[in-house]
């Protein structure tokens, strides 16, 4: 009697197949060759979104990053499949960027006259510049903002989630993240408004 051989997939091809709910439940059960797989396929994602986040503040985004995967991994028992796997993340991302800018903000008051930019000043006639200042002052608005209304606006407006899967990511009821992403709005048309020439 003869040995049958049976071709193996390569390990790459084995990746793709497996959902990204599937890895979940494998980190739930233990597996951290799945949490590693999680990593490749959304750290990229979730570094763009905390980026964002964060703004001007993103100097420890790689141990956000870092912290994001390990909060997964501790609650992925908990993961209900509700959103997306990557909007999932995005939550995890968002709480732990809340909590990291609420100790910056404590900080933040001693060191508040060492902290101060000079202003650079205007050139009206250089589109490049009044376009590069147009970005600044729209970063500078978006760090205005509460983290709530923040978070509604990088994930629905900049990183394209939808707003009902945005929602159960955050825990929040539909209406609720449909009124801070209004507010978000709504606060940013005025603080460029002011700048406005």
């Amino acid at each position: 009697m003869s040995a049958r051989i049976i071709p193996l997939a390569p390990p790459a091809q084995v990746e793709e197949r497996i959902s990204d709910e599937a890895l979940v439940a494998a980190c739930a059960a233990g597996d951290e060759s799945a949490l590693r797989i999680l990593y490749r396929r959304h750290e990229a994602g979730l570094h763009r979104f905390l980026t964002r986040m964060l703004g001007r503040d993103a100097v420890d985004v790689d141990d956000l990053v870092q912290q994001t995967f390990l909060c997964a991994w501790e609650n992925a028992g908990r993961f209900r499949a509700e959103s997306r796997v990557s909007s999932w993340l995005f939550g995890i991302g968002a709480n732990l960027a809340r909590a990291r800018r609420r100790t910056h903000l404590r900080r933040e008051g001693l060191f508040a006259l060492f902290s101060r930019q000079p202003e650079v000043p205007r050139l009206a006639t250089d589109e490049l510049l009044a376009h590069k200042q147009t970005l600044s002052h729209l970063m500078d608005a978006l760090e205005d903002l509460p983290h709530d209304l923040r978070v509604a606006f990088v994930m629905c407006e900049i990183e394209e989630i939808p707003g009902t899967e945005a929602a159960r990511a955050l825990g929040l009821r539909p209406g609720t993240l449909w009124r801070r992403l209004h507010d978000a709005r709504r606060r940013l048309r005025a603080a460029l408004e002011e700048e406005a020439p």
